[in-house]
């Protein structure tokens, strides 16, 4: 269960929730651009672009969750259980697992145009990191200022949509999403017209009736709808602030407290993370379930030389400002 956004305004913003049972001890983590990443089928990138985001690291190894490179170009992954499809290895195709998808595309294209060419060129295979780390079914919301696609390995091949909605979330496919919009194109923050009886005077009983109707629930097609509408309605306001704030308000109408949905196994599901990136500056702002305060790591000048990852761990519990002291 999780919600990517891709914003263009004033600025690029891009993000995503991550919303789990159980965090697995993420890190804001920096890859330089003479970190030595391998590949299971491809040859070792000796060089590459630097990229900042989330990830586990596990023997040295960053696996990403979503991150942007220097270049502005951002992905993020996210759960597609019952749906994704991964292949064998195919002669004459980069084969790629899911795992290095996001260092494969960051590390090598600078848009998403040149992602698209070299998607076209790779096969996405079944082969996990490690023993106790089995593949992930996921699809990808790839996006610079530009524009946006969604990658899906499907049994009938790697589809890459255009994605003009700028959302992502779970399965169902995106094809299902982009053709359930329609059902929801009455959705308006203006107070409704009165159609069903024009001669008589019929006046809303409360402001938002406009937009009766959206769903609220946590389901996958419900968040894609919702954070459609709230994206495309919210306030934009002048500071570049301003617009990172309206950003996280964004992705509140789509995070989960804990308990709101549970697992079949019955375990609470919560946002463990919630990031905005901003693809121009290069700076990760993220919030955590433990921690709502904004922190941010930059992709500074000086940190994308150099072969080792900087690693930045995450504020375990919540920090409040306590503003009583100065009356």
């Amino acid at each position: 269960m999780c919600t990517a956004i891709s914003d263009t305004g004033v600025s690029h913003l891009f993000g995503r929730t991550l919303d789990l049972e159980a965090s697995y001890g993420e890190l804001t983590v920096i890859t330089p651009r003479a970190f030595p990443f391998k590949f299971i089928h491809e040859w070792d990138s000796v060089y590459h672009l630097s990229m900042i985001g989330t990830a586990l690291v596990r023997d040295g190894y960053p696996l990403y969750y979503d991150a942007v490179n220097e270049s502005g170009l951002a992905i993020a992954a996210l759960n597609f259980p019952e749906n994704a499809v991964y292949n064998h290895v195919r002669e004459g195709m980069h084969n790629i697992a899911s795992f290095e998808l996001i260092p494969w595309i960051l590390g090598r294209c600078d848009s998403v145009r040149a992602a698209v060419s070299l998607l076209s060129q790779t096969n996405i295979i079944s082969e996990g990191f490690s023993a106790d780390l089995s593949p992930t079914p996921l699809h990808w919301l790839i996006s610079d200022r530009h524009e946006s696609v969604t990658v899906e390995s499907l049994c009938d091949g790697l589809l890459i949509n255009e994605n003009q909605f700028g959302v992502l979330t779970n399965a169902p496919r995106f094809s299902f999403h982009k053709e359930n919009v329609s059902n929801y194109m009455h959705l308006s923050p203006t107070p409704p017209e009165n159609k069903i009886a024009p001669n008589i005077k019929i006046t809303p009983q409360s402001r938002g009736a406009g937009a009766i109707g959206l769903p609220g629930d946590a389901s996958s097609a419900s968040r894609f709808i919702r954070a459609l509408f709230v994206k495309s309605h919210t306030e934009r306001q002048s500071g570049h602030l301003s617009e990172i704030s309206r950003f996280f308000h964004v992705m509140d109408t789509v995070s989960q407290p804990s308990g709101v949905a549970v697992t079949e196994s019955g375990k609470p599901v919560r946002t463990v993370y919630t990031s905005c990136i901003d693809t121009v500056e290069g700076a990760y702002y993220y919030t955590t379930y433990e921690c709502r305060r904004i922190q941010c790591v930059h992709l500074r000048d000086h940190r994308v030389g150099g072969a080792n990852l900087l690693c930045f761990p995450r504020n375990g519990e919540e920090d409040i400002r306590d503003v009583s002291t100065k009356a």
